[in-house]
């Protein structure tokens, strides 16, 4: 049974509210700007969460931004989750799985250092701090098995093996997606790889330009990358020139004593 997209929004807005007040974050009272989108906003003392969906495009989004001191939300607001929800088709069963996709993503050590990096005057955009794990879960979206995979992954292996989870059952995914995509499709996932290397750690970014966009080769990466922004297309075409390549760790050359010290240590 279809579930319709307002009951569908009060209930994962619910949910969201029910996990942030554990934190101290409020809800507070807005409206849309217009009849194409409902929205949901939470507030603390530094860090703002927004759920909104867009009618028209029927997606689902949870957002986050810094607060200001005078203004409330700075407004400059960063995707961190985005599910397309059709209420001709969805149910009950896919609300509940944006909720709980939403709840951990306002909840965790992910989210509590995001309050400390907004606390102290929001870092630089280098100074990301989702992780692989986090990055993988952002494609179910496009690939629902990924769900299980990863919950594989997780049973199995801990740490969570970023690169070689990427490897293994990411980067195989995308060539027949990009072959078949049309532009909106082809802009959703150039817009994952856009949000996650820039909310990404040190680890996320690499797997994204090394792991995964070199997997592809000239002709799907290039149909790609049309969608990057400035950052993501920089540095995957920095990464694709060791495409193929073994980088060699750097040796490091020992110095050798001078003659003086070696006849030094000869008299000791």
């Amino acid at each position: 049974m279809t579930l319709e997209y307002t009951k569908a929004f009060d209930f994962i807005t619910s949910k969201v509210e029910d996990e942030l007040k554990k934190t101290g974050y409020t809800r507070e009272k807005v409206a849309s700007d217009n009849d194409n989108e409902l929205v949901a906003l939470f507030t603390s003392e530094n860090v703002a969460y927004s759920v909104l969906y867009t009618v028209d495009k029927q997606l689902m989004t949870l957002r986050t931004c810094g607060m200001t001191v005078d203004e409330g939300p700075d407004n400059d607001w960063k995707t961190l989750a985005t599910w397309l929800y059709d209420d001709s088709v969805s149910t009950q069963k896919d609300a509940e799985s944006i909720a709980n996709d939403f709840v951990e993503g306002v909840s965790g050590t992910v989210a509590i250092k995001r309050a400390k990096q907004t606390k102290s005057k929001k870092k630089k955009s280098d100074d990301g701090n989702a992780d692989p794990k986090f990055l993988a879960k952002r494609f179910i979206t496009l690939f629902p098995e990924l769900r299980e995979e990863i919950q594989e992954e997780e049973d199995c292996y801990y740490p969570f093996r970023g690169a070689t989870f990427a490897k293994e059952h990411l980067a195989p995914k995308l060539p027949s997606y990009i072959k078949s995509a049309g532009k909106k499709e082809l802009e959703k996932l150039g817009g994952i790889f856009n949000t996650q290397y820039g909310n990404g750690n040190v680890d996320t970014r690499a797997v994204i330009t090394t792991v995964i966009l070199n997997s592809l080769d000239e002709a799907e990466y290039t149909k790609l990358a049309e969608t990057f922004d400035k950052d993501l297309k920089i540095a995957a075409r920095f990464a694709r020139k060791y495409k193929g390549k073994t980088v060699k760790p750097e040796v490091v050359k020992v110095k050798k004593p001078s003659r003086f010290a070696t006849l030094r240590d000869a008299q000791k």
